[in-house]
């Protein structure tokens, strides 16, 4: 019988408490301030993060995990007894992540299938959290890569944020997107596009239109159903809060989870930064 572990990557930002809780295994991505490059998670807690980012002078730049990680995570399945990992990673089109854990599964001892989930942050945290409940309940590696997928497939994943020039500046947004933005002094709505992408889906005059906005958008992927819901912010509980109350008007609420953006995905959205993933369950 399959035994399928779930291996993700610290772009999921999800809380170490509910990783650690539920036995989800994480591998870390990093983060270089200058010459210096910290593990996300490890070296580098989210509020550190921040407290950097604002006493630098530069932007902070990113890089997929060093291969040792990838290959620890592996071995450590199998020496778990597992028969096979499911390894789910953010967007080939944002990271190298993808390609790297490939590389490492053909050297692995234990059956690795690596999915590209064109997410990222908290989309790609509740695509684990869906493929780790599968995994967890006993599912074959195909039922639990269907249930990562049905994520992508179904979840709206939307985020505000105060300025789109940690996006351009980190490659992340067409030179054009940003300048749009910031001429018109907008706060714009962003979205994760079919092929994994990050693209302006809307431009707003105000933080309250924007988060309003979001809840409207997150009541259109809804449909009329149920919905987990995540929210992650940069350092911004207050806009959080707002944003709960709005989803609480437009949606029926199943699962609720509040986490912080982490240190890589905070180094392309920036602080302020407010985001809503909302997956349905009926």
């Amino acid at each position: 019988m399959a035994r399928v572990a779930v291996v993700t990557d610290s772009t999921c930002d999800l809380p170490t408490e509910l990783v650690e809780s539920v036995g989800l295994r994480v591998v870390p991505l990093s983060v270089t301030f200058g010459d210096e490059t910290l593990i996300a998670g490890v070296q580098l807690s989210p509020a550190a993060f921040y407290a950097r980012l604002a006493a630098s002078e530069t932007l902070p730049t990113t890089s997929q995990p060093a291969p040792a990680w990838l290959e620890e995570a592996y071995a450590d399945c199998a020496d778990d007894g597992y028969t096979h990992v499911v390894s789910l990673h953010c967007s080939a089109a944002l990271s190298g992540t993808v390609a790297l854990a490939r590389d490492r599964a053909r050297q692995a001892e234990v059956d690795v299938e690596v999915v590209d989930t064109r997410l990222v942050g908290g989309a790609l945290g509740a695509a684990a959290l869906a493929a780790h409940r599968v995994a967890e309940a006993g599912g074959s590696p195909a039922e639990v890569i269907a249930a990562a997928d049905r994520v992508r497939a179904e979840a709206a994943s939307l985020i505000v944020v105060d300025t789109l020039d940690h996006l351009r500046r980190g490659g992340r947004l067409t030179g054009a997107q940003a300048a749009i933005g910031s001429a018109l002094k907008v706060k714009p709505i962003l979205h994760l596009t079919a092929d994994g992408r990050v693209e302006v889906r809307e431009r707003t005059r105000t933080w309250a239109r924007a988060l309003e906005r979001v809840g409207v958008l997150a009541a259109e992927a809804a449909n009329g159903r149920r919905v987990d819901v995540i929210v992650a912010h940069a350092v911004a509980p207050l806009r959080a809060e707002q944003l709960w109350a709005v989803v609480e008007r437009h949606v029926e609420l199943g699962r609720r989870l509040e986490t912080l953006i982490g240190p890589v995905v905070g180094s392309h959205v920036g602080p302020g930064a407010v985001g809503l993933v909302v997956v349905p369950t009926g």
